[in-house]
């Protein structure tokens, strides 16, 4: 038997399986996720103005302007020359004095504020680089030496990078300690993910593909009661980093993924632990367990497709070694992918769906700082909100297929960040309405969350074996693309408050109304070739054309009769 059979032998959630799957799912969701998003919290602005000697008065030392909001304030950046001669203005002389008990962050530290204040979301952004060149060197390296010893690699190189940059007294240095942080990052989640992904059979794992998303949402959780109890950037990083620590008894502990040892034909080795797993879980095997790894083309597609939230990961390099496979005269390239109108429009449609919504959740999940209300409590609730949306999310999508739901949860998001603009701050009465611009905020994270569990899903279903990696390829791209401009997001909010939520909302509602135009894949076969992708289209216009016929009959039968009466 193959190797997907005998994980099968080895039941849904035996012991073994959920020893490991925990273990690994909190050792690479938690790292990652912190590691990701740890810039809201080490990378805070307070609110600030120029710093004044002890004897000197505010009134006559600092203009008041007008904040984007239209509200009076002392002036952030500027201070009066000398007020009994004028009003001329200059910029801050002394520096800046820091306001409200936030603690110590790198905004704080080293003055990234006024014509600086930019360079905090520039150093996200080559976080994000990072993520960029990581996620194509470490996914070819596991295939090529093996997910475990990448994986380990990964974790402990990123506790010596994380401490690093927490001893590190210069912006430039930090900001290169963040590409490699973002390097790190995706040799950690992706080759961890689907390690925890391939303890199970093809048919169990979207559940469990499912499953390791909310560990992420757990440890985002806990990111805000760290943040709070320690008030001090380099603590807060060094809380993170030092939790690498944990993995250390992985070396010893963690098996090899059964699937890459028996893809590389080491059948012994994938045998023993098959074994092991079996007297874990106290199942009784046969003597002859594993054949050959003579996997067909179809099986692995079948895999991709039950597979869930694992396609994320794998359909990529599936269809590339599908591709090397095939004769020479059915390789495709992009250019057939835009060439081909269908194949155009599907290819644009997902380029912009995956822009969408890597955009909207990750500028939502930035900016937490800058909504209305207690900063803690909102980056809580806007991480808690993540667990109903992948849960519901798996749900849906075993009964109403991929399309509805998508243009569903695109729909709640956009509708709901539209609304946080046009509902006031406070009513006549003056009682605030807050949380519930809050509320609406985090409905529209809902969605958006939901939303980005579907897409990366739907898209390997959508193009033929033939050219999905290119149309992937592209897609892809437009959502890397998407994650650079989020990390700019908290930086508008400042500067044009009013911008980010209509233009979220936008965003996702036209993304919604694109989903309309996409085929329906629920209960499909991967498509093989462009011509199968055609028919389903053509399918779709002649069952219309049935609908039409089988409506105008009656009409028809009823004019005979009267005629013949």
């Amino acid at each position: 038997m193959d190797v997907d059979e005998a994980l099968s032998l080895l039941g849904k959630w035996g012991k073994w399986q959920v020893a490991y799957y925990v273990m690994l799912s909190v050792s690479v969701m938690f790292p990652a996720s912190w590691h990701m998003l740890a810039i809201v919290y080490i990378g805070y602005k307070p609110e600030h103005r120029c710093k004044l000697d002890a004897d000197a008065n505010i009134n006559t030392s600092i203009p008041l302007v007008k904040s984007a909001e239209g509200v009076l304030q002392y002036s952030s950046c500027s201070a009066y020359v000398n007020f009994s001669r004028g009003n001329e203005t200059q910029p801050c002389q002394n520096g800046w004095e820091y306001l409200g008990n936030d603690g110590n962050t790198i905004v704080t530290e080293w003055d990234l504020v006024c014509t600086r204040d930019y360079w905090k979301d520039a150093s996200q952004t080559v976080l994000v680089v990072g993520v960029m060149v990581g996620a194509m060197g470490f996914t070819a390296l596991s295939d090529y030496v093996g997910r475990k010893p990448v994986f380990l690699f990964s974790q402990w190189a990123m506790i010596v990078v994380g401490v690093a940059t927490a001893f590190i007294n210069n912006f430039y240095v930090f900001a290169v300690f963040r590409f490699f942080t973002g390097m790190l990052q995706q040799g950690i989640i992706l080759t961890g993910f689907v390690m925890a992904c391939e303890l199970f059979a093809a048919k169990y794992r979207t559940f469990a593909g499912i499953i390791i998303e909310l560990f992420w949402a757990t440890a985002w959780c806990l990111m805000p009661l760290m943040a709070y109890l320690l008030r001090n950037w380099r603590y807060f990083q060094l809380s993170i980093s030092l939790f690498g620590l944990l993995t250390i008894p992985l070396f010893w502990l963690l098996p090899e993924s059964v699937i890459w040892l028996y893809a590389n034909n080491r059948i012994k080795e994938a045998e023993q632990i098959i074994r092991n797993a079996a007297r874990m879980n106290g199942i009784t095997l046969p003597d002859n367990l594993l054949t050959s790894p003579t996997k067909s083309e179809g099986s692995q597609e079948e895999e991709v497709k039950n597979g869930g939230f694992l396609a994320k990961i794998k359909s990529i390099k599936l269809c590339k070694r599908q591709k090397e496979e095939e004769p020479e005269t059915a390789r495709y390239t992009l250019l057939d992918v835009m060439r081909h109108r269908l194949l155009r429009m599907y290819a644009i449609i997902m380029s912009c769906l995956w822009m969408a919504v890597t955009l909207v959740y990750y500028g939502l999940s930035l900016s937490t700082a800058q909504l209305a209300g207690e900063r803690y409590l909102n980056a809580f609730l806007s991480a808690f909100i993540e667990i109903p949306a992948y849960l519901s999310s798996f749900f849906i999508l075993s009964r109403w297929g991929r399309r509805r739901p998508l243009i569903v949860y695109y729909i709640i998001t956009g509708v709901a960040l539209l609304l946080t603009k046009v509902i006031p701050e406070k009513t006549a009465d003056g009682t605030s309405l807050t949380p519930l611009i809050v509320t609406f905020n985090m409905i529209g994270k809902f969605g958006i969350t939901g939303a980005f569990g579907i897409v990366f899903l739907y898209a390997p279903e959508i193009f033929p074996t033939t050219v999905r990696s290119q149309a992937l390829g592209v897609a892809s791209l437009f959502g890397r693309l998407g994650n650079v401009l989020a990390t700019y997001t908290a930086y508008v909010y400042e500067k044009v408050p009013w911008l980010p939520g209509p233009l979220f909302g936008i965003l996702s509602v036209a993304a919604g109304l694109l989903v309309i135009l996409l085929p329906e894949t629920h209960n499909r076969p991967l498509p093989q070739t462009i011509q199968e992708v055609e028919q389903w289209s053509s399918k779709k216009k002649l069952d219309a054309e049935q609908r039409d016929e089988q409506e105008l009959q009656p009409a028809e039968n009823e004019k005979s009769e009267n005629k013949l009466a």
